[in-house]
């Protein structure tokens, strides 16, 4: 776990929102490249992102001002998304998880949802797309579950040589 003294003073300072739920507070807060690391240690939410585990270079350039966030519970990082800009207009969707989602998964689901359209709203993103591993069902109906539509299989996309659905949302 973060260091809970710096890390909780962080979290109030910086919360985008918070909630309690059975007993447990639910911040918001931006997303720093710490947050990626840590959920990226801990066991994801799938077996098949574990993989994507190994392949930890992009964490740390997810940090991008006012579009990424990560999903602290009880002071721990469950989860992180966010958007990376690719051009004028456009923007790379992500999301990472813990295993301990699970403990949780509505609530989580709920604030990634309310926060990818209010991300793309403030920032006038008018399409924002991801890829999905091919294998990966809970993955795609959660793309789907957020509003985006499957563009078609991207045959040895991943890094592993995964086949990936793009998905995408217009604004």
């Amino acid at each position: 776990m973060m260091d809970n003294m710096l890390q909780r003073d962080y979290t109030e300072k910086n919360s985008f929102s918070s909630t309690f739920v059975e007993g447990k507070l639910l911040h918001i807060v931006p997303y720093e490249a710490k947050h990626g690391k840590y959920i990226l240690s801990n066991q994801m939410n799938h077996p098949l992102m574990d993989k994507d585990a190994e392949f930890d270079g992009d964490v740390m350039n997810l940090e991008q001002r006012g579009l990424a966030y990560t999903c602290m519970i009880n002071d721990e990082p469950i989860a992180a998304a966010g958007m990376k800009i690719i051009w004028n207009g456009v923007a790379e969707g992500w999301v990472i998880a813990t295993n301990k989602i699970w403990d949780h998964p509505l609530l989580i689901a709920k604030a990634i949802k309310k926060n990818f359209a209010r991300l793309a709203k403030e920032n006038n993103i008018k399409r924002v797309q991801t890829a999905v591993r091919e294998d990966f069902k809970t993955g795609i109906k959660f793309a789907e579950w957020l509003g985006l539509e499957n563009e078609g299989l991207m045959k040895y996309y991943g890094f592993d040589g995964s086949h990936q659905y793009r998905y995408a949302r217009i604004f």
